[in-house]
């Protein structure tokens, strides 16, 4: 069977119509993607409001006590039995699909893209007869259309998205790149295919010299930039290009589309609109505030302390385990004048940090960073070393973000225990965590790993209810730097070699182990605790460790456990 498309000449009214049939299907492919978010968000509405209607809030039905024959009899049975299938599938569907010794994304990334790319592409030909050029446009207003959805996947503040499947944007935020992807594909095949219609009937060389097609030329520049630089070598090399890239191109791609197609301005507006209106909300949403920066002493962190209003400190407190975008205003930059690099670098510089502790009373937030050398953290760096004890700088908090907004209640009896495994500075989110649960629930079993380089890097947390987060028999402190050895041993964590910074393990009032967690040996002691108990596992650190704990868990998973998995990242 041959190539059924050809070149066709049509009249006036046979254009109306081809017009009129672009139009549709377009519409039609965005709104595939919306109405059933609308409808989830209707639904939640309106769940929500039966419930504050009736006073119910579905808590108080009955749960089978662990490890009770009730419990087994509830495993056993072919309800029981689905839903150990189901959390195998959907655990399978979660993990990394490395291929060729690249990591293509999880599982569940790769079949919706599949499914959605299958979608659009059937859209792109359906009713198209043998007209080639409408080929051609369909599969460029069909890419077009999900301008507007992939905009509104990126938004921080304002996500519908995330509303409806109760998560944030850093979740949400995968299926952005999804989304990303299938776009990139449709809109290349749309320029390929009027590249060869220019080709074959001898127009090219009239057309690259043609505003319309120019422009069009210049939009699959764009998104081959966008593209390149979301790859993960370019962003690990630095994240500051990929983030510039992406926020000037997100700009510039809707008048770059008007113009080349003006048909596609409602598609244009939309995306535009949603994309500015976040901006303006994030922008009226966030405080600066005087801000205490230190060094914590033979660490490479760096301690941030700000004064939030009290208007804003009381959703902090209640949602432990968010983040925030920390900027630098105008008034802290290094240099004044607004076309210095050094000031227009902070102008694309946003950072999320993880909450590590709230103090209501005062009205401060705590943060805690390793400084990388890059401009953020090397701004930061300065500060602690340039202001005094008492000496404040100003920066800008914005937030709070985060899944833990939108967590199930981990204090409640959804889990019967609760793993919270954390590396280095991940413990800024895994620890207050760990002491709310433990603060709304002191009988929750939970129980908290914390890998650190140094020594001095557990020095920062301040001390709850009088008793240190190191006293805490719960808690299991690993100290993976320096030689292997006795933890007596006392070790030099010197940052500048002065010995004022010298930290040593000796010193510090707890016994920690020197060596590296053994995550296969914690999982399975977790775990057989208690063969019928739903858990939680929440992990925030180095992505090698979040992996190799999955991969421990995952064997607990594929035996039947009923296991909540959560890996708190800034990878994106």
């Amino acid at each position: 069977m041959g190539w059924p498309y050809q070149f066709v000449d049509l009249d006036s009214a046979q254009l109306h119509a081809r017009r009129l049939k672009l139009d549709r299907y377009g519409l039609i492919a965005q709104l595939s993607a919306l109405v059933p978010v609308a409808l989830f968000l209707l639904y939640r509405l309106v769940a929500w409001g039966v419930a504050r209607a009736t006073g119910s809030s579905g808590r108080g039905t009955y749960a089978a006590v662990p490890n009770s024959p009730s419990s087994k009899r509830q495993r056993l049975s072919a309800v029981g039995a689905w839903g150990t299938v189901a959390r195998r599938v959907a655990w399978w569907l979660g993990d990394d699909l490395v291929f060729l010794g690249w990591n293509w994304g999880t599982r569940d990334q790769i079949v919706v893209g599949v499914l959605w790319a299958a979608w659009l592409f059937a859209l792109c030909v359906v009713d198209t007869g043998n007209d080639y050029l409408h080929l051609t446009r369909r599969f460029g207003i069909v890419g077009v259309s999900q301008f507007p959805v992939q905009y509104l996947l990126s938004l921080k503040s304002l996500n519908p998205f995330a509303v409806a499947l109760r998560s944030s944007h850093e979740e949400v935020n995968r299926w952005h790149r999804v989304l990303g992807r299938v776009i990139y594909v449709f809109v290349t095949l749309h320029a390929a295919f009027y590249i060869n219609y220019y080709y074959q009937n001898n127009l090219l060389g009239q057309k690259i010299t043609s505003l319309v097609p120019v422009l069009g030329f210049t939009l699959i520049i764009a998104m081959h930039l966008l593209y390149g630089t979301a790859l993960s070598v370019v962003r690990q090399y630095s994240y500051r290009i990929f983030f510039v890239t992406h926020l000037l191109i997100a700009l510039a791609i809707p008048p770059v589309i008007y113009f080349h197609a003006d048909h596609a301005a409602f598609y244009v507006w939309e995306a535009l609109a949603v994309f500015l209106v976040d901006i303006a909300k994030r922008k009226w949403d966030t405080v600066v505030a005087d801000t205490k920066v230190e060094r914590v002493p033979g660490t490479d962190l760096i301690k941030l302390v700000g004064s939030i209003p009290a208007s804003k400190i009381d959703r902090f407190v209640k949602s432990p385990g968010t983040h925030i975008y920390l900027s630098v205003p105008a008034a802290s930059r290094p240099e004044r004048s607004p076309i210095a690099s050094a000031h227009l670098v902070f102008e694309f510089s946003f950072n999320p940090f993880s909450v590590a502790a709230v103090d209501e009373s005062a009205g401060e937030l705590t943060l805690v960073a390793r400084h990388h050398g890059g401009p953020m953290t090397s701004a930061f760096a300065r500060f602690a070393e340039d202001v005094g004890s008492d000496s404040r700088v100003k920066l800008a908090f914005d937030g709070p973000y985060g899944c833990a907004k939108r967590f199930p209640r981990l204090a409640g009896p959804e889990f019967d225990r609760i793993l919270l495994v954390a590396g280095g500075v991940g413990a800024t989110f895994t620890l207050p965590l760990y002491r709310w649960i433990l603060s709304e629930s002191p009988v929750s079993r939970v129980q908290m790993v914390w890998a650190v380089r140094s020594a001095g890097e557990a020095t920062w947390p301040e001390s709850a209810g009088g008793k240190s987060i190191v006293d805490d028999d719960n808690v299991q402190l690993f100290v993976t730097g320096g030689p292997a050895g006795a933890a007596e041993s006392s070790v030099d964590l010197s940052v500048s070699g002065s010995d004022e910074d010298e930290v040593e393990l000796a010193d510090l009032p707890w016994t920690a182990n020197r060596s590296r967690p053994d995550l296969q040996k914690i999982v399975d002691d977790f775990f057989r605790q208690g063969t019928e108990e739903k858990v939680a596992v929440l992990v925030c650190g180095p992505e090698a460790m979040a992996r190799e704990l999955r991969s421990h868990v995952g064997v607990w998973v594929r035996k039947g456990r009923s296991v909540w998995w959560h890996n708190e990242n800034f990878g994106w």
